[in-house]
Formats: structure tokens, sequence, C-alpha cells
């Protein structure tokens, strides 16, 4: 996460001294690295054994916890968008704090309106993307190339992507206008969202439970919502849980979080224009301070970006705290 924070701020201080010269440029290095980390992901995936095993054997169970998890987690954070952040900010105009929010909103706003404006380029985008991921997840399950493709150091490779793509998404934020007015004064209603997205995910947990119960799955309450409580946070998950209960449950946690990331990638421009600017932030959970970080951006507009870091610096920071409660 640290380093996370790091390159964006060196990338920012790079692109205040590249303001107006090659945006265009730079969004298609960052279109790039993610291009590339996904296909990398796509092949990580497929020739992990842990991970094709748990899609044979525990797939129907990770998919449910998934969709209710996940889907619950968005559907109130865009509640709560809706009917407490805008209309809060609307209900209390007349006082000068909540002018300043409101001008923030705007702002924010405006941002947005100009990333989505791209409209059908948007949908076009999680398309190559999908693109990407499907064929290095072909290329490895296949296994057509020379085996000495398939034992090259893709995690490795993946991480100097990752810094690379994380770097350059600085680069264009400090290019950008607008992030300055948010920087300065954070809405305080975005505060709650953190709280907002776990509570949904819990709720979506104990609904997942109940259906995976019903289907005659072994799986408690308590795995359920552990599973979920991860936030996209698999590696560290998937350890936690094949410690405590197995690898059967360690498994379905590793698939059920890595939907989860790879879900707010595909889908963070549609997300956003249904469920509002929020969505795909709740939906990253810890994958918003680095892999989904770009795509966010891209699909809500800079302006967004104090709000998702101070939302992934409070997932990432109590996830591990949850998760150790949870398993107790």
């Amino acid at each position: 996460m640290w380093i996370t924070l790091g390159l964006l701020a060196l990338g920012f201080i790079i692109g205040l001294f590249l303001k107006g010269h090659g945006g265009k440029l730079i969004s298609a290095i960052v279109m790039a690295t993610v291009c590339i980390l996904l296909f990398v992901m796509g092949i990580r995936v497929g020739l992990n054994e842990e991970i094709i095993g748990a899609i044979k054997s525990t797939g129907v169970i990770s998919v449910i916890l998934f969709v209710f998890g996940t889907g619950v987690c968005i559907v109130l954070t865009w509640l709560f968008t809706k009917y407490v952040i805008d209309r809060g900010a609307a209900r209390n105009s007349l006082t000068s704090d909540s002018k300043e929010d409101a001008k923030a909103d705007e702002v924010e706003d405006t941002d947005r309106g100009n990333a989505s404006s791209g409209g059908a380029s948007g949908f076009k985008d999680s398309a190559i993307i999908l693109g990407c991921f499907l064929l290095g997840l072909v290329l490895a399950l296949t296994r057509i190339l020379p085996d000495a493709f398939y034992a090259l150091d893709f995690e490795s490779y993946a991480d100097w992507v990752l810094y690379a793509m994380l770097l350059s998404v600085g680069v264009s934020i400090g290019m950008g206008e607008s992030v300055w007015a948010l920087v300065k004064k954070l809405p305080r209603r975005v505060l709650w969202l953190p709280l907002v997205a776990l509570a949904g995910t819990w709720i979506g947990s104990v609904a997942a439970f109940m259906i995976i119960r019903a289907l005659g799955y072994d799986l408690s309450l308590q795995q359920s919502a552990t599973i979920n409580t991860a936030m996209g946070y698999y590696s560290l998950s998937s350890i936690l849980t094949t410690k405590a209960w197995g690898a059967t449950v360690g498994s379905i946690c590793l698939l059920t979080n890595l939907m989860r990331e790879l879900f707010t990638i595909v889908a963070a421009k549609p997300m956003g224009r249904i469920f509002g600017r929020f969505a795909s932030t709740a939906s990253g959970g810890a994958t918003v301070t680095d892999t989904s970080l770009p795509i966010i951006l891209k699909a809500e507009g800079n302006g967004i970006l104090p709000a998702v870091l101070y939302y992934g610096i409070v997932i990432n920071i109590a996830v591990p705290f949850l998760l150790s409660l949870f398993i107790m």
C-alpha cells in the first residue's frame, strides 16, 4: 500500500511538470500497462492448480459468495450515495461547511462527466481488458507455447508492470486540473463509505450462506462472512482461511476474492453508470490501492481519487484485523 502511495506521489510530481503535454500518451501507457497486467494475471490464474481445482470443485459456492457479497455491497453503496451523500449535500447547502462539500461534489461530478463522455469507448476498454485476461488464461490452460515461456517468473513481471502502471496513473493525476479542489476538502459523508461497503458485504454474506446451505453445501455462516470480509484481499485471506479451516475453504476464499477483483476491473464503467460513482470503489475493496485504481479513475475521473485512496487505506488496514477477529 505504501509503495502505491509513493509511486502515485512521484508520478504526481512528474505530472505537474508535464501539465499540458503528452496527456494522450500517458493515457495510452496506463491502458497498455493494465492490459499487460491482466494478460499476466490470466496466465498466473491458468497456471495455478489450486485456483483451477477450486473452480472445478467449489466454483458454485465461490460464485454465490461473490454475487451476493459484492452485489449487496454495491447496492447499499448506491443507496448511500443517492440518499445520504447527494441528498445531504443538497439539503444542507445553506451552511458554509456544506457549501464547500457541495462544491467538492460538483467538481467531482464534473470530472466524472468528462471521464464518462467517451460513452461506448469505456465498454470497448472493458472488452479489451477482459480479452487480455482470457488470452492469458487460454495460453496457460492449453500450454501451446514452449515450456520456457511458462517457466518465466510472471509474479515478478506483474509487480514491475503494476509499478509502471501506478507511476503512470500518478503522472496522469498530476496533469489534471480538478484534483486539488477535492484533496483540499474531502466531503465528510464519504468518510462512511468503508463501513457502508463492509455492511453490504456482510449482509450479502448472510444471504449467500442461506442459499449455499439450501443447496446442500457445507459452509458455515462464520466462514461465509470471513471469506467476503477479505474484500478482494485474496492472498492474505486464502492463507488464513486455509490455516483455520483447511484447503477447501481456502480455495473458495481465493476464488471468491479473485472474482471480485476481476469484476471490478472489467465492469467499472457500467457499474458507475448504473449504481453511481462510488460503486466500483466499493466493489474493488482492498484492490483500489493497486490493480483496480487506474480503471476506477478512467471510469469516474481523477476527481474521485481522494475518496478512493481514503477508502482503500481504511479497507487495507481493517481487513487483516477483521479476518483475525472472524477466524477466532
